[in-house]
């Protein structure tokens, strides 16, 4: 087996084995892309000549220092991202060149911005976003229960469906999904070399998230008004993957046929 695929079938497995000790959402999404995009770029991944050399001694470094962030606390929290993303990001630097910079730009960000995220500032501008899209999605569920006509009350963020309240909080404000989306289609973007035309139109489609999970939380209402509310917290957890699986891919489909009909005018008109 090769150092590169070694390399990448361990970063796949350090990621679960560290959500599965931390259940840290964040540090998934990071691996996990981290993991995909050294599979698809692996022919960049050139051995280093064993050395001692500045990019080992870093990278040594980076692996010993990165065990204090699962001790010292940020806050009330420790950082097992950061742990994940420095010790990764050492590895690579001791048994790679640096010939593609956004193999190791990517673990770097994530520590990144998974120390900044322990910051007050940073607490308080996430809070402005969730709310921000907890009232929008309210705002259109609300819409959508009026022009069906549906005898759900709602008021604020509360639904009343028969003798139960409904509340849309954080974790049902799509804020999560809007940012994974953004992350997906900037690794496309990268991927593909896309245009500014294409890229601009692939990270457009975040916005359509956010009628979807409007969309996803009134058939959920729908649901629980018609079936109950035991059938409501059925569908809760697997209904919004299901639509945000469906989007992203026929949204992409649509974007990316777009452009192949359209370069394929542009030959016919050369011609």
């Amino acid at each position: 087996m090769r150092r590169s695929e070694l390399y990448i079938a361990f970063s796949f497995l350090f990621t679960v084995l560290l959500f599965a000790l931390f259940r840290t959402p964040f540090l998934l999404y990071f691996g996990l892309v981290y993991s995909l995009v050294l599979y698809l770029r692996r022919f960049a991944l050139v051995p280093r000549a064993f050395k001692f050399d500045v990019g080992v001694i870093l990278g040594i470094a980076l692996m010993a220092i990165s065990p204090v962030f699962l001790v010292v606390r940020f806050g009330e929290y420790t950082s097992p991202s950061t742990f994940h993303a420095l010790f990764l990001l050492g590895l690579f630097s001791v048994f790679f060149e640096v010939r593609d910079g956004f193999l190791p730009l990517i673990p770097l960000a994530e520590a990144m911005i998974a120390l900044i995220a322990k910051t007050d500032t940073f607490e308080v501008a996430v809070n402005w976003l969730t709310h921000l899209f907890m009232d929008i999605t309210s705002y259109l569920v609300r819409g959508l229960i009026d022009i069906f006509n549906l005898p759900i009350a709602m008021k604020g963020n509360v639904a009343v469906v028969r003798n139960s309240m409904v509340i849309i909080g954080s974790g049902c404000s799509g804020l999560d999904a809007f940012i994974l989306y953004i992350l997906a289609a900037l690794l496309l973007i990268y991927l593909r070399k896309s245009s500014r035309r294409e890229a601009a139109l692939l990270l457009v489609g975040a916005l359509g998230i956010i009628p979807l999970n409007a969309v996803r939380i009134f058939t959920l209402l729908v649901i629980g008004y018609h079936s109950g509310i035991s059938f409501l917290e059925l569908f809760h957890s697997h209904l919004g993957d299901l639509m945000f699986v469906a989007y992203v891919f026929l949204y992409w489909w649509a974007v990316l046929r777009w452009k192949k009909q359209v370069k394929g005018e542009e030959k016919l008109t050369a011609s």
